[in-house]
C-alpha cells in the first residue's frame, strides 16, 4: 500500500490516493482509459461549457473496452446536482489529469482508491481497478 497526496496543477483539486500496490493494471490500459475520458469530456467542455454533473452520470465511469483491463469511476460526495460537495465536467476531468500525471506518467499502474478535494473541500471518491474484468470487454478497438 502505498499513499500518496497530488495538487492538479492549474486546478484547486486534491487527490488523496491510496495505492494498492500488490494489484497491478495494465499501464497501457490505464493510459487508455484516461486518455479516452478526457476526450469525452473535453468535447463536452467545448460544447456546452462547465456545469455540475447530471444524476444519471454520478457516479462517473469509464473503462477500457479495448482490453476490459481498466476501469475507473467517481462519484459525488452529495449527488444533488449542485454545491460544493458535487462534482463538475471540469472537476472530472481535472481528476483524470491527475490520474494521468501521479500514476500513469510516474508509473504507478495500480489498482486505486481515492478522495477528490476541490481546495478544501471534499467533493468525492473513487476507485480505479484492474484484471480482466469480464463485463467490460467488447469487440471495439
Amino acid at each position: 500500500m502505498e499513499k500518496l497526496d497530488y495538487h492538479v496543477p492549474g486546478s484547486t483539486i486534491i487527490l488523496r490516493i491510496i495505492l494498492e500496490t500488490n494489484m497491478a493494471i495494465e499501464r497501457a490500459a490505464l493510459g487508455r482509459t484516461i486518455l479516452r475520458a478526457q476526450q469525452t469530456l473535453r468535447q463536452h467542455l467545448q460544447q456546452y461549457g462547465n456545469s455540475w454533473l447530471p444524476s444519471e452520470l454520478d457516479p462517473y465511469e469509464v473503462d477500457d473496452k479495448r482490453s476490459g483491463k481498466c476501469m475507473i469511476g467517481m462519484q459525488s460526495k452529495k449527488k444533488t446536482g449542485t454545491g460544493e460537495e458535487s462534482l463538475t465536467y471540469q472537476g472530472v476531468y481535472d481528476v483524470f489529469q491527475g490520474l494521468y500525471d501521479a500514476l500513469y506518467f510516474r508509473r504507478k499502474s495500480y489498482a486505486a482508491i481515492y478522495q477528490i478535494h476541490n481546495g478544501t473541500t471534499t467533493v468525492g471518491t473513487g476507485k480505479l481497478v484492474g484484471g480482466n474484468i469480464p463485463h467490460l470487454m467488447t469487440s471495439e478497438e
